[in-house]
């Protein structure tokens, strides 16, 4: 704004009125930066007459002359500049050391984001920052879905490490995913078991959770089978070849969003760390395949619910 009003001060050639309001005092201006023009009268040239000097000099200013119009542009920029830095001083000075700190880190990271390449996938490898990021994706998602419910956000989720889900580690992402389905978006997720993860009691709890917790679209396949399905082997060949991708699509929990496409690596026995993640801003991969009846099961969560309503009525 200040920048404007200098340009304005020292570039608009139009006709305008400057208006100061100061201790109850109107103080009006009328002004131009164009030179005084004259009108010029038509006739023949023998009514022309010879313009006398004037007799006397004009008589100088009675006030200073940083109250001319030149002036009181100067003026008025160089009061415009000092509020413009003095403002962001006196407002960043009333914070606290560790306010500062916090919104230095947040300043950074955003600055980081927008001289990237829109392409260039951004690695992180601490486990806080993954679980993070994701949990506030999630949340930020939910609410562009509440305040546009035309729109239908749909998250495809491939997870290999169910695990996590038996732990306290994902109570906020958790919360996050139900707070985007409440909005009106949908979770379309797939767990990919081995045997050992079939005879578990731990995965009943995990996906019952998934139907009531959280309100989600749940699929399951078995690890065996599904690696010999044409669209799992089509999906993890292009996964593959995104960067940080080494390991192999089995070793990842992967997520796809309208333009986004997230995964995580796991380096955690306990299930309590999230591992390395990547986020690759675009759609990289497209998981939508794997949700099909010839890849896939689809748990039907009418089950855990009828059985709830037979308790209630129990009760």
């Amino acid at each position: 704004m200040a920048v404007v009003a200098i340009v304005a001060l020292f570039r608009f050639n139009k006709k305008f009125r400057l208006r100061i309001k100061w201790l109850g005092n109107l103080f009006a201006l009328d002004g131009s930066n164009d030179p005084p023009k004259t009108p010029r009268k038509i006739g023949s040239t023998a009514d022309r007459k010879p313009i006398a000097p004037p007799t006397t000099l004009p008589r100088p200013s009675r006030f200073p002359a940083w109250f001319s119009w030149r002036g009181l542009k100067i003026s008025i920029s160089i009061a415009l500049v000092l509020l413009v830095i003095a403002t962001p001083l006196w407002w960043w000075n009333r914070h606290s050391e560790a306010w500062k700190v916090v919104l230095s880190d947040r300043i950074a990271q955003s600055w980081d984001l927008w001289k990237q390449d829109p392409h260039t996938p951004v690695h992180e490898a601490q486990s806080g920052a993954t679980l993070h990021g994701l949990t506030r994706l999630l949340d930020d998602y939910a609410d562009m879905q509440s305040h546009d419910p035309h729109r239908a956000i749909e998250v495809w989720v491939v997870d290999h490490y169910w695990q996590y889900w038996t732990t306290d580690t994902f109570n906020d992402y958790m919360r996050a995913n139900r707070k985007l389905v409440d909005s009106g978006g949908k979770i379309h997720r797939l767990f990919i078991l081995t045997q050992a993860d079939l005879q578990n009691p731990l995965l009943t709890t995990v996906l019952r959770n998934q139907c009531e917790k959280i309100g989600a679209d749940i699929w399951r396949s078995d690890a065996a089978t599904i690696a010999n399905k044409a669209e799992y082997q089509i999906t993890a060949r292009r996964f593959q070849q995104l960067p940080y991708t080494e390991t192999g699509f089995q070793s990842f929990d992967v997520l796809q969003l309208e333009d986004l496409t997230y995964y995580s690596s796991d380096f955690s026995p306990d299930y309590r760390v999230v591992g390395a993640s990547t986020w690759f801003y675009g759609q990289a991969l497209d998981l939508k395949p794997l949700f099909n009846k010839s890849v896939a099961q689809k748990i039907d969560c009418s089950l855990w619910q009828s059985q709830i309503v037979q308790n209630t009525q129990r009760q």
